[in-house]
């Protein structure tokens, strides 16, 4: 779309949406949003995570330079930031990002971009009825996407197959996993409603737990240390650095900015061999030190999440779950199975219950009713013997 060049009118006074521009040129750079900033990105198929991450730091609006769904595959990230009430500015093409520069004051006017008072740029203003039209769209390029995960996942397993089908490379730990059973928090908007659903079996089984990028900082907010991060430790807090029992880098993250934090808070770190991701490497890494059952928290459960989830690694996802295959368990199915169990005194309760059921139902019988006389008459002897 062209940069406009119109004057405003008079109904223009009142602006949709404020704020000032932040630029996003990947998703890496969405952490530097700040609430009530206008989010001008360059994502095209805006994934769930991303869409999620920018609801989560308070964008007041999200401008796309590039089309949020090309309709190679059915994306979530503009469903995601629609149901959320965040505005989202389509296509409005890639010039604009050597017009606006981070700090600016901006706005919506409906489908139009905003600055001093001037139109800028418009767009496609996104709503439910398009979201379903982009859905549809993506559904029906699935097989194509499908297609290209095969063939990618043939070569990532020529590279990386030592690391894949051996183990070589994957770091020793201190930590204990061998035949334990391994919570895996990946960084999924879900996995604090996760982790809460999971309260009683976390307290009752005592699994190895383990962060994942932001995941480690979910752990940290319901209450509990996990004993390893893995990933990018530019989505952890200090305060998660300094609890974690662990810290693992993937060698794709490993960077001097990295070493200085890690310095700063007097923390070492070891590192995960090849290009796999982080929620790969705290899979491969659970597998190869003798994990008995994995367990996922925030991750996909269809397959349109996966190939939303998976647009960069789909390969290395495929092939890391195939890898694990039936160790690895959801923490919908871990919830929606596991069942309590019972503590001592919950069962000396139910046996004390049982048992004075049992005497009154004696008593109402003749032979209860001659239990019980003599037994009265046996108390009421003993008490005038003790008075006498």
């Amino acid at each position: 779309m062209s940069l406009l060049n119109l004057r405003r009118t008079a109904r223009d006074t009142e602006l949709d949406v404020m704020g000032s521009v932040r630029v996003v040129r990947s998703p890496r750079d969405v952490r530097r949003v700040r609430a009530g900033d206008v989010a001008v990105v360059d994502l095209p198929d805006l994934d769930r995570s991303t869409a999620e991450e920018l609801r989560e730091r308070g964008a007041a609006a999200v401008v796309n330079v590039a089309a949020s769904s090309t309709g190679r595959y059915p994306n979530l990230g503009p469903q995601v930031l629609v149901r959320a009430g965040v505005p989202l500015l389509d296509a409005v093409g890639p010039d604009l990002l050597s017009v606006v520069k981070d700090g600016e004051k901006v706005g919506l006017d409906g489908a139009t971009l905003v600055r001093g008072g001037e139109p800028v740029v418009e767009g496609t203003l996104v709503d439910e009825a398009l979201v379903d039209e982009m859905l549809s769209r993506g559904r029906n390029g699935m097989s194509v996407q499908l297609e290209t995960l095969a063939a990618n996942s043939g070569e990532y397993l020529r590279r990386e197959h030592a690391l894949l089908l051996e183990g070589v490379g994957v770091p020793d730990l201190a930590t204990d996993l061998e035949g334990k059973e391994v919570v895996v928090v990946l960084p999924g908007a879900d996995a604090r409603a996760e982790i809460k659903a999971m309260k009683r079996y976390l307290k009752e089984r005592k699994p190895v737990l383990v962060g994942v990028d932001s995941g480690a900082d979910a752990l940290m907010v319901a209450g509990y240390e996990p004993a390893v991060v893995v990933g990018d430790i530019g989505q952890m807090s200090d305060r998660t650095l300094r609890a974690a029992g662990e810290i693992v880098v993937t060698a794709s993250r490993r960077h001097a900015e990295l070493e200085e934090r890690l310095e700063r808070l007097q923390r070492t770190s070891v590192e995960f061999p090849g290009t796999s991701g982080s929620e790969e490497a705290a899979l491969l890494l659970a597998d190869a030190r003798g994990a008995r059952v994995v367990v996922t928290v925030g991750g996909f459960g269809t397959l349109e999440e996966f190939l939303d989830s998976a647009r960069s690694g789909g390969a290395t996802r495929y092939l890391t779950r195939l890898r694990l295959g039936a160790k690895l368990v959801d923490a919908k199915a871990i919830t929606g199975l596991h069942r309590p169990r019972f503590t001592w005194l919950q069962v000396l309760l139910i046996l004390l219950v049982a048992v004075v059921a049992l005497g009154a139902a004696i008593a109402t019988t003749p032979v209860g009713e001659e239990w019980f006389d003599s037994a009265r008459d046996w108390i009421s002897t003993t008490i005038q013997e003790v008075r006498g």
